[in-house]
């Protein structure tokens, strides 16, 4: 691989991480302008809540399931690959939520897949599998 390539992979790598912190940072302080931005158009995300399709259904149900919830993210170790204007990562995670009566710890890993636009980075997949789930209390109905 020439020196400029790998440079450019590199920044491209730097870009994903800074866009995943990012996403990460406004499901927690609930700045959801930020994370639609975050966000491919045609975005497709799986959790254990569901899947949703489209950059505005995604910010509209999760935003509305974690709007009052207390929540920290973290991610760590990802393992980035860069192919041109696309690329793929596996991050793995934990994640606190608090709604109150029920809390819930996780423990996974997000596997994503990125697209490079005009505006740079953005998500356009993001499947979250869980290892592990502790919690306590009841869950709220809904």
């Amino acid at each position: 691989m020439a020196a400029d390539d790998e440079i450019q992979r590199l920044l491209d790598i730097e870009a994903i991480k800074k866009l995943r912190g990012q996403y990460t940072r406004a499901i927690d302080t609930k700045d959801w302008d930020l994370y639609g931005a975050c966000l491919a158009e045609d975005a497709r995300l799986a959790t254990d809540g569901g899947v949703n399709e489209g950059r505005d259904t995604i910010v509209t149900n999760i935003s509305q399931a974690l709007t009052s919830a207390k929540t920290v993210h973290h991610l760590h170790t990802p393992e980035i690959e860069v192919t041109g204007d696309s690329a793929t990562a596996i991050w793995a995670m934990n994640d606190y939520v608090d709604f109150g009566q029920f809390l819930l710890r996780g423990y996974g890993h997000y596997n994503e897949e990125y697209v490079r636009t005009d505006e740079g980075w953005k998500i356009k997949s993001s499947t979250l599998s869980r290892l592990r789930v502790d919690t306590e209390g009841e869950l709220p109905n809904r």
